[in-house]
Order: C-alpha cells, then structure tokens, then sequence
C-alpha cells in the first residue's frame, strides 16, 4: 500500500504532466486517469463549510452513473486527501446531499437538471466533464481542449453553494467565471 504522501505526489505529477506544454510531444496517460487525478488534485484546494448532511471524518465524492472516470475514482477510494481518506461512492439525486463533492458523467445528461437545483446551496461541490455543463450549474467542469484536459471554475456558483476554491486552482484553470 502506497504511503498518502506519495499518492499526493502521483497525483501532483499527473496534474502538471496533464496540464505542461511539453506533453504535447509525449504519450499521456489515458483521458480517464488523467481526468480523475485532476477531479481528485481539485478537491485540494476546496474548502467546505460544515455541513450536518456531510461527514467531518472522511471526504466523500460521489457520482451517478459510472464511467469510465468514474472506475479510476473507484481505485483513489481510501487516499488521504486534506488529511481524511477520500471515500468515493455511487449516489442517487436524493442521496446526494451527503457529499462533499459531485461528479457529473458525460453519460448523464440529465445529472445537472436532477441535482444541482436541489443542493445549490448545499456545501456540494459539483465537477462535471461535458461542454455546456458549466452553464448548467456544474462549478468545475473538465474538457479536452487541443489534446490536453483542461477546465474552467464558475466561482460564482461555487461561492453560492459556501465553497472556498484556492487562488492557487484558479490560477491554473482555462476560464474562471466570476
């Protein structure tokens, strides 16, 4: 078993390997991982507030419907990110209040019309990884922009739901919608 801090460092190095200009010339990992390690790199740099819906002894990040991302995010369960173990788990919309954050699957179409008004306001970071879905109420959402995945923050939406998202992600992110 991999020890937290070298996790933290193979997440570290897939997120700036994704994100170099260099790796333009080099093989890169397969769009899942690299999405899921950048998904899980996120969570770093959120702040939540404290919930009663959400555990405080474990970050919990769930999804709908699986995918292809969503089998990695199944392998990164029990990492210790911000100091708690990730526990990554398959929700339903009403279950999903009891989460830190939220990943929205392309296979889900209907994601953020079933969820995000109902938990707007609810402490739930919402990731998505379609195009359009940051206009949808997804707060980060990952795309493939010229080969590399990329992705943009609607701080507003984030702020609404009480989240702090670091300088440090916004600084790194394609577009930032304030």
């Amino acid at each position: 078993m991999r020890k937290p801090v070298e996790v933290v460092r193979l997440v570290l190095w897939v997120l700036l390997l994704a994100l170099s200009p260099q790796t333009q010339a080099q093989p890169q990992a397969p769009e899942a991982e690299l999405k899921a390690a950048i998904l899980v790199n996120m969570l770093l740099f959120v702040d939540w507030p404290i919930q009663a819906s959400q555990p405080t002894d474990r970050l919990t990040l769930c999804y709908l419907d699986a995918g292809p991302v969503t089998a990695v995010l199944d392998l990164l369960s029990g990492k210790i990110i911000k100091g708690k173990p990730l526990q990554v788990l398959r929700v339903n919309a009403t279950t999903a209040a009891g989460c830190h954050a939220l990943y929205l699957s392309p296979n889900d179409n209907t994601g953020p019309a079933r969820v995000v008004p109902n938990l707007r306001s609810g402490g739930v970071l919402f990731v998505g990884d379609s195009p359009g879905y940051l206009q949808r109420g997804v707060m980060i959402n990952l795309e493939v922009d010229n080969g590399h995945i990329v992705f943009d923050i609607d701080l507003r939406a984030a702020r609404q739901a009480g989240l702090m998202i670091s300088s440090k992600a916004l600084r790194l992110a394609r577009k930032v919608a304030e």
